[in-house]
């Protein structure tokens, strides 16, 4: 296993789902963004979906950042 590709992919897909977020919540602070794609990401399910998926699902929740 090559824990830095992972890494890397990990960080990829974070600042993919608060890319997503961000079209959401265009004057949200970016941080905040990306604390919710950190947390997105700490759910499996959601983890296994593409980034910009795992966006579209949470936010269809009505969750706020």
């Amino acid at each position: 296993m090559d824990r830095t590709r992972d890494t890397l992919e990990d960080a990829r897909w974070v600042a993919q789902c608060a890319e997503r977020l961000r079209r959401q919540w265009p004057r949200a602070d970016p941080t905040s963004l990306q604390d919710a794609a950190r947390e997105l990401w700490g759910d499996e399910v959601l983890r296994g979906f593409a980034p910009h998926e795992a966006a579209e699902q949470w936010l269809q929740l009505g969750m706020p950042p």
